[in-house]
């Protein structure tokens, strides 16, 4: 086990909802946002990075044909199996980004608040395994916090490397809301 998901275990272990997903303004607020972003009523295959305890899961998972959730938390991710547990097209597997990103060509990717607990390598090398699955007209949603995340990247600066190193795609649109900012890209 890694660093990275022992601390993460760590934290779901003592706090199962750690960040308020259920209970905040804020998380209400970004997942409504992070769904009114997205440009198409259903997409055939997302995937959720970061997927934590499977909140933005339940509302991500009617907008799509398979859902897959990744974490790198083993704790986060069998609350995660438990809160979506009457969708039989959600699934969660454990993986750590960037290397093990799936090895699939989804047609959504989620990236919510996720980007700034990875190394600027990380970040890049992620942006070339998800360019090399995802198909043509293809969203990718970034979202990012705009405080501190107490982290070596914040978030608006871990969204730009992505975006950046992401290849074959064009910037639709960012949009910067209470607290956090979004991020709409979309494959060639």
């Amino acid at each position: 086990m890694s660093r990275r998901a022992e601390q993460f275990d760590e934290i779901y272990a003592a706090n199962i909802d750690p960040w308020g997903f259920r209970t905040t303004a804020y998380e209400r607020d970004k997942y409504e946002a992070t769904l009114a972003v997205l440009p198409r009523p259903v997409y055939q295959l997302g995937i959720e990075a970061g997927c934590s305890i499977g909140e933005l899961t339940r509302l991500l998972a009617p907008r799509c044909r398979e859902l897959i959730g990744i974490d790198v938390s083993d704790v986060a991710l069998r609350e995660a199996s438990r809160r979506n547990a009457e969708f039989s097209h959600v699934h969660f597997i454990k993986g750590e980004l960037p290397a093990e990103w799936p090895d699939v060509g989804p047609d959504l990717i989620i990236l919510s608040e996720v980007l700034y607990f990875l190394s600027e390598s990380e970040i890049r090398m992620l942006a070339r395994r998800i360019a090399l699955r995802w198909q043509r007209k293809s969203h990718c949603v970034l979202v990012n916090y705009l405080g501190d995340t107490r982290q070596p990247l914040q978030g608006p600066e871990a969204a730009d490397i992505f975006r950046h190193a992401l290849s074959d795609a064009d910037h639709i649109l960012r949009s910067v809301l209470d607290g956090f900012q979004i991020d709409l890209i979309e494959a060639h």
